[in-house]
């Protein structure tokens, strides 16, 4: 019976302890996949509204906050595929992309507000908007328009719907009272009407867009990039003039505005990418290079030239006049330009596997990665747990053995009084 119970005893330590280690070693390797020096596969981007609010990307189909130079993963929905985000005065608006619905979370992804949009198409969303004076959030689609959303506080609820036939790629809007909201497909401009109850067909672009921002200035502006016209601005979407100057747009030029951004908290700074395109029944694209404005595009800078392959996103550094990151046509990783600091995705790697922060061996004392003493705790749960299985199999026999003998006992008494009788 006692050496029973030790093996009972034995058998739960080494339980515990295989727990405890197979524990240690999965928070080990959560923790080593929490922060990121670098970006590797950006889809969206939000930059930092002000000095209390982080910039948000869209990294590999997960949502990350910049913080203390680093990329801190946010916690969001489960199995949903992040593609669209914005944020505005600590709320965060995130569209899936495996689904027709928009989260809100007002707690740093603690927690989250699902809103869903429609049901009558599958598909997700493409790009996110706040108007943060009307409580509006405007969410684009790849096969079923344009969604208004009010924000009603504890829920949202979707007030209006553009039906397009044609993906939304972007969609920006106001937050100062202007009203003023507008959203790019690969070839029309829509212009919001009463606070995006309407919408309306903007034709007098005389070129397809294909980058679009929108400035918080007095009064509002709103930038287009255009297909072979250099960029355009207004007030209000109705009249159109040209913002070219510094950009390389001569007489028979055809000048493409691949990529342009805004940074929020400068609203004079504006950042363009450009190329020119050669050609009629072939068209050739020449990247020309990256441009900066400090005047609401009244003239630009050359910031960054390019050889041989277009921007296809500009992620402004708010704050921070000349620094700027470009996601290129073949690459999402964010290239630095002017003055950004260039981001090392080898330390990224580093941190992801918290090499950064070696522990000591606790064999040798020499210093291991987080990620290698995850893998050596998962090795060491594997041996445990297999001592446990010994451990077990051993009482087993144990009992068994006993409870054999038991029997034996029982038949000897049964024969003694036979025997005696005899």
């Amino acid at each position: 019976m006692n050496l029973r119970k030790v093996l009972i005893g034995l058998l739960t330590l080494i339980m515990v302890s295989a727990a405890l280690t197979a524990t240690g070693g999965v928070m080990a390797e959560q923790q080593a996949a929490v922060v990121k020096q670098s970006l590797d596969n950006v889809r969206a981007y939000a930059p930092a509204a002000s000095n209390e609010t982080p910039a948000y990307a869209v990294d590999g189909g997960a949502l990350f906050a910049h913080e203390n130079s680093s990329w801190a993963l946010i916690d969001t929905p489960e199995n949903v595929i992040v593609n669209a985000v914005a944020n505005d005065a600590g709320q965060i608006y995130i569209g899936a992309a495996n689904e027709m619905a928009v989260y809100r979370s007002s707690d740093n992804g603690q927690t989250w507000l699902r809103v869903p949009l429609t049901s009558e198409y599958v598909g997700g969303v493409t790009s996110l908007a706040v108007d943060s004076a009307q409580r509006l959030v405007y969410a684009g689609t790849d096969t079923a328009g344009l969604f208004r959303l009010r924000d009603v506080g504890p829920s949202m609820i979707v007030t209006s719907h553009l039906l397009l036939d044609e993906p939304v790629r972007e969609v920006v809007a106001d937050s100062i009272g202007a009203g003023m909201a507008f959203a790019r497909t690969d070839w029309n401009l829509y212009r919001a009407e009463n606070m995006g109850l309407r919408w309306a067909t903007v034709g007098n672009l005389g070129s397809a867009p294909t980058a679009l921002a929108l400035v918080n200035s007095q009064p509002a502006t709103v930038y287009v990039g255009t297909t072979d016209r250099g960029l355009l601005k207004s007030n209000d979407g109705l009249t159109w003039m040209a913002a070219n100057e510094g950009l390389g747009m001569v007489p028979g030029a055809r000048l493409k505005i691949d990529a342009l951004a805004a940074d929020p908290q400068q609203p004079g700074v504006l950042y363009a990418a450009t190329s020119y395109l050669f050609g009629s029944a072939t068209v050739h694209q020449t990247p020309v290079g990256v441009a900066m404005s400090t005047d609401n595009a009244q003239a630009w800078t050359p910031l960054e030239s390019l050889d041989g392959v277009a921007v296809a996103e500009l992620m402004p550094v708010a704050g921070q006049p000349g620094a700027v990151y470009a996601l290129m046509a073949n690459d999402r990783t964010p290239l630095a330009m002017g003055d950004a600091p260039v981001m090392n995705p080898i330390a990224s790697v580093e941190v992801a596997q918290a090499a950064a922060a070696p522990v000591e061996s606790l064999t040798q004392g020499e210093p291991i990665t987080a990620q290698e003493a995850a893998n050596n705790g998962d090795t060491l749960a594997w041996i445990v747990a297999a001592l446990a299985a010994a451990a077990l199999l051993f009482a087993l026999f144990s009992d068994l053995g006993k409870g054999q003998g038991g029997r034996k006992v029982g038949a000897g008494k049964g024969l003694a009084p036979t025997l005696a009788n005899k």
